[in-house]
């Protein structure tokens, strides 16, 4: 089955492919945060975590299955995918502060990669590029939330 109007299929799941390893990267460093945040903003940060996951999550899920109806294979796996691009995050307890910056950093770079993504699919495919426009509103809402946060 080819999808009309879908000339550069190759293109298109390349472009959604780093966007979909940059939203398991964050779904993974937002609940190692989620798990360690310590402070008196646990809990509104510790559960709003769970908000931003559950839309990193959806992301990965809608542009993954995009790249299938383009007739191209997603790549989920954590080691098969590039190296993260998301600083790496302490294995140990952070304070509320330290998670409201890291969380907005990990947002920040993954909005730049769907950014970057959808600035392409501009000339390739609309509809492509309305499911990132799509993820990018989401994830742009949880930045603009999570950093509220910050002192």
């Amino acid at each position: 089955m080819t999808i009309p109007n879908a000339k550069y299929p190759a293109q298109q799941a390349e472009l959604l492919q780093n966007c979909v390893a940059a939203t398991i990267d964050l779904a993974l460093n937002m609940k190692q945060l989620h798990w360690n945040i310590r402070g008196p903003k646990f809990k509104s940060i510790h559960e709003f975590l769970d908000i931003i996951i559950d839309h990193a999550r959806l992301a990965t899920d809608e542009m993954a299955e995009r790249m299938a109806t383009l007739g191209q294979p997603a790549i989920g796996q954590r080691g098969s995918l590039p190296e993260s691009s998301l600083a790496s995050l302490p294995d140990e307890f952070v304070t509320d502060e330290r998670v409201i910056a890291l969380g907005t950093s990990a947002l920040e770079q993954t909005i730049a990669t769907l950014r970057d993504a959808r600035e392409k699919l501009a000339d390739l495919d609309a509809v492509t590029e309305d499911l990132v426009i799509g993820m990018l509103a989401d994830l742009e809402k949880d930045l603009w939330m999570l950093s509220s946060h910050a002192m």
